[in-house]
């Protein structure tokens, strides 16, 4: 999947709520982000390391390379030099790139050359130390390297570098719909209401779902235009010569990027709804909490909102654009700068990224076994999960499962995969710190193996 279905979570503290208050904190936390998706939980807890001095060792196992290249673009955005990018800038940026399969001509021009230097990060280590130190590559394989070196020269525009995301969403939306594609508003609207929200992501408002299940346009404000392909989407890439194969548009295309940050918010006020109908967008949500992360990673201080900072047209059908140029492909450069700065220090942090091949492996390698403080796990990749799976925690560690709250599965569907959960914990000896007598919806459940302290 291209992005979660939980919201973000500082994940230091979240362990600290697991632990004994009175000890010190640790020294260093290793975290494994099992099939995440997107790097909201790397994110969000990098933005608080002002706050405490515990340094965090991300550990990100995806199951496609596509995916790894997506989530260090994304991380780049978020680490970018404030001087070439303002905080909102960066925010919008962000989110078109993470939600949208049309981007604007600026975001588009921001992939096509950052591309040439995530090449040089994946492929010269000196390079990368000089940069982007907050990376480690050690985990990848160089064949690995390469393919993400090829995915890299794919985002690059390029006559010969197709990817028509508006036909491969039309034609999924298509195919799923069946015979009731001609009244898709209407099983939008219903998925909308009788599920997503039924489910608890109440924050999600009519216009902006219906247009991203129609578009793949998730983020839209009135001052943009979404234009050009966003061949961030693109997966199963194949170079022949200057021409590259793919699988066209995969992953979900129902429940929508709003969960990560467009869910939940600090201010109550901005989750506001009167008959029905919110104040704020789950986009507008999702702007201002992608703001705060940004800021507090540039300005190493708390975020206070400025409501000025931040949209609200929760209640305002906005007229959309034509998404111009969607069935056209633009193989010139955009204008703009090289974006080639070493990103914003944040000493507490590291990111490692690991080989695709290790989805199952790392369950049973030895240089794994009882490493991983916290670990959170996708509702996708919790099939993955094998009998030595365990192994990987370390004594008293936080183990995080998501959940499909907040999707279109049903609420039987829903029900049966969270008793799956919870007969894996029981069987492998995890303690509950979810309080499941309190009648909420939960998109994460937390867990404490125990079994090591026994």
């Amino acid at each position: 999947m291209f992005w979660g279905f939980s919201e973000a979570l500082d994940l230091f503290e979240e362990y600290r709520k697991t632990q004994d208050q009175s000890q010190e904190a640790p020294a260093e936390l290793n975290i494994l982000l099992f099939g995440v998706g997107d790097p909201r939980h790397v994110l969000k807890s990098a933005s608080k390391t002002f706050k405490h001095t515990t340094k965090l060792n991300f550990y990100l196992q995806e199951g496609c390379l596509e995916l790894i290249a997506r989530n260090l673009l994304l991380t780049c955005i978020a680490f970018e030099n404030g001087q070439h990018l303002s905080v909102k800038g960066k925010t919008h940026l962000f989110m078109d790139v993470l939600g949208n399969t049309l981007l604007r001509p600026f975001s588009n021009g921001y992939v096509n050359t950052k591309a040439k230097t995530l090449t040089n990060l994946v492929t010269d280590p000196d390079y990368a130390e000089k940069v982007a130190p907050i990376f480690k590559f050690d985990g990848l394989r160089y064949k690995e390297r390469d393919h993400l070196e090829d995915v890299f020269r794919f985002w690059i525009n390029h006559e010969k570098h197709v990817f028509n995301v508006a036909q491969y969403w039309d034609a999924r939306v298509r195919a799923m719909l069946g015979t009731r594609y001609d009244h898709k508003m209407g099983a939008f609207d219903w998925d909308l209401h009788m599920r997503i929200r039924e489910n608890g992501a109440k924050q999600i408002c009519p216009q902006e779902y219906k247009h991203w299940r129609n578009t793949g346009i998730a983020f839209t404000f009135p001052e943009y235009e979404q234009s050009d392909p966003n061949k961030t989407f693109a997966v199963g890439l194949v170079r022949n010569g200057a021409v590259y194969m793919h699988r066209g548009m995969v992953g979900d295309v129902t429940s929508g990027p709003y969960a990560s940050f467009g869910v939940k918010c600090a201010e109550d006020r901005l989750l506001h709804s009167q008959h029905g109908v919110n104040d704020f967008r789950s986009t507008d949500v999702t702007e201002r909490n992608v703001l705060e992360i940004m800021y507090e990673l540039q300005e190493q201080k708390d975020y206070t909102l400025n409501e000025k900072d931040i949209h609200q047209y929760g209640s305002f059908v906005l007229e959309q654009g034509q998404n111009l140029n969607k069935d056209l492909i633009r193989t010139e450069s955009v204008e703009c700068c090289e974006y080639n700065e070493p990103l914003i220090q944040c000493e507490n942090v590291k990111i490692h990224f690991l080989s695709v091949e290790y989805l199952l492996k790392i369950q049973t390698q030895q240089e794994h076994r009882n490493k991983y403080d916290i670990i959170v796990i996708a509702n996708n990749y919790f099939s993955f999960l094998k009998e030595d799976f365990p192994q990987l925690f370390a004594p008293n560690a936080l183990i995080c499962f998501e959940t499909r709250q907040l999707t279109t599965f049903s609420k039987d569907e829903i029900s049966q995969f969270l008793t799956q959960i919870k007969d894996y914990a029981k069987a492998h000896s995890l303690q509950p710190l979810t309080n499941f007598a309190i009648n909420v919806p939960h998109s994460i459940i937390r867990y404490r193996s125990i079994s090591q302290t026994q």
